[in-house]
């Protein structure tokens, strides 16, 4: 049954439709100019009927060429191939621009911790090709949806002005193509998200095998781990080119019926001009006049085409919203600096915790309940394996509970991804960005002073660094010793002024100097922050108002606690 925090997460959860149209405005100017550029081309593509209509009339009755038409054909050929080109100059600088600024909000959000529910493979997902897909629909699709109905009507106007039977005939014949393309849309939409959850799948699972390499060749597990990649692959192969099949399908459908209705106006101007039939404009249907009707045909019927032939993209930002909008919204817009969390401390309780891993028979841990109060301070002890780490997870909502429920000031506690400002976490393996000290803090307080930054690194023991804030960072830590890591952690949690901040094992790796400048920097927030550590030490337990005891340590359940002096 969905719990009180699922049904928290769907009633904010924000429409992923709203959030895929809101992306332009990341590109407004040059969406504009994008969309000037295209609708240039319907009255381009009229003057250039009539002016070739113009031109073969004279040829064909003077017997020789009208220069005055051939000179204006020619400009308006050029004006028409600089319009197009400027169109795909704009909607490539578009699509660009707009998948890097999603790509950087996505980024965004992964570093603040919003994409815990996310995989490996889902997040590298969300960064490639689902950010591109966002900006290729911009790009593309949701233009020309726009074009295409002031273009259709430019044309009606046109081929009414003409000849009313031709124009009937194309405004008969129009609907035909966006009814089909909604008709399709459903099973275009399911076979790309059938496709784009077998992509999320394969970036988690190599990854995971090229991460085990050593193991799978230690095991002997080469060739079925070949054999279940290949599967795997086969898998997407089948689900991408089912949507390409649609495609396809889309495509040569809308052009037959293109085909059929240009076939139609070629048969009415050829009846007319013949003299076989009696209906219509009568003798005003010249040559010249059914010549333009008949280069009009086919160029009615093109932004309809190619809006046709871009709704796959619709449907692969489609998918995609559904992902990166939970994702991202709440994360700061780019440039702007990100709001602040409160600087109320949180209260915690535990109803029942318990928490059995997957596949498992038995309970990491069962029936932990109490009650932090803001401003206090929980130790989190036992034994390694007992599950400290987890229930820190849990409390940070990282992690959901097997049973039972973990609320904050007196609400079930969100998923991260929905709240990021409400805490902070140092691991006992910390997360880091390729750059320097200031940028790692910078992480988590964007409008951090070089004074501040400073201030916190000295309270954590790191003010000897040799280049300081400027010293330099790898992903994985390179630079620092592993006790340095894990200060420059419990740095980063402190500038961040989030009221519940989460920290495990912060003090180990450290030597008795920095142990002891890591807790006066923690006994300094007490009170103003709730603060709780899973730890192995005496002296780091001797700081909490109460200790909870996971396991059967010394005949103490994993319910009691103990208020520290």
């Amino acid at each position: 049954m969905p719990t009180d925090t699922d049904q928290s997460f769907h009633d904010q959860a924000p429409d992923p439709a709203a959030w895929l149209a809101a992306q332009r405005h990341q590109v407004r100017v040059g969406w504009r100019s994008l969309y000037l550029a295209a609708l240039t081309d319907a009255p381009l593509a009229i003057t250039q009927a009539a002016l070739l209509a113009w031109l073969a009339a004279g040829i064909i009755h003077a017997g020789s060429l009208a220069w005055m038409p051939a000179i204006l054909l020619l400009l308006t050929l050029a004006a028409r191939s600089a319009a197009a080109a400027w169109r795909a100059r704009q909607a490539a600088g578009i699509g660009a621009e707009l998948t890097r600024a999603v790509r950087e909000t996505v980024a965004e959000a992964l570093l603040r911790g919003r994409g815990a529910a996310l995989t490996t493979g889902d997040a590298s997902t969300a960064l490639l090709e689902q950010a591109e897909a966002v900006g290729r629909y911009h790009a593309g699709f949701a233009v020309q949806r726009r074009i295409a109905s002031i273009a259709t009507l430019l044309f009606l106007i046109a081929a009414f002005a003409v000849d009313w039977v031709v124009a009937s005939i194309f405004l008969i014949t129009a609907p035909l193509i966006p009814v089909f393309m909604v008709l399709v849309g459903g099973g275009a939409q399911r076979a790309s998200d059938r496709q784009l959850d077998s992509l999320r799948f394969l970036g988690g699972y190599f990854l995971d095998r090229v991460r085990g390499a050593l193991t799978l060749r230690a095991f002997n597990r080469e060739d079925a781990e070949i054999a279940a990649v290949d599967g795997a692959t086969d898998t997407f192969r089948k689900r991408t080119m089912g949507v390409l099949r649609i495609a396809f399908l889309t495509s040569a459908v809308l052009e037959l019926f293109a085909a059929l209705s240009v076939a139609l106006v070629a048969l009415y101007v050829g009846l007319h001009l013949l003299n076989l039939v009696a209906f219509g404009p009568g003798p005003t249907l010249t040559f010249a006049t059914g010549l333009f009707l008949l280069l009009l045909a086919p160029e009615f019927y093109q932004p309809l085409r190619q809006m046709a032939a871009g709704y796959h993209d619709r449907a692969a930002a489609r998918s995609a919203a559904e992902v990166l909008a939970p994702l991202c919204t709440g994360v700061s817009p780019l440039n702007q600096v990100p709001v602040p969390p409160t600087n109320a401390a949180t209260d915690v309780t535990l109803e029942d915790i318990g928490y059995r891993p997957p596949d498992a028979d038995a309970f990491l841990f069962r029936h932990c309940s109490l009650s932090v109060p803001a401003g206090g301070c929980l130790a989190i002890r036992g034994d390694s394996g007992t599950g400290k780490s987890t229930l820190l997870r849990m409390v940070a909502g990282l992690l959901s509970a097997s049973e039972g429920r973990v609320r904050h000031n007196g609400e079930p506690a969100p998923p991260l991804a929905l709240d990021p400002g409400r805490l902070a976490w140092a691991g006992q393996h910390p997360w880091f960005v390729q750059g320097t000290v200031a940028d790692n803090l910078r992480q988590a307080s964007a409008d951090a002073s070089e004074t501040a930054m400073k201030e916190v690194l000295a309270r954590c023991g790191l003010d000897t660094l040799p280049q300081g804030l400027a010293t330099p960072l790898d992903e994985y830590g390179g630079g620092l010793s592993g006790g340095q890591g894990r200060r420059l952690g419990v740095a980063r949690a402190l500038i961040s002024g989030a009221p519940l901040i989460l920290l495990d094992e912060p003090t180990a790796e450290q030597d008795a100097d920095s142990e002891a400048r890591l807790l006066t920097a923690l006994r300094e927030i007490k009170g103003e922050h709730t603060l709780i550590i899973a730890t192995h030490s005496e002296r780091c337990a001797a700081l909490a108002d109460m200790s909870l005891w996971l396991g059967e340590d010394a005949d103490r359940t994993a319910t009691e606690t103990h208020h520290a002096d």
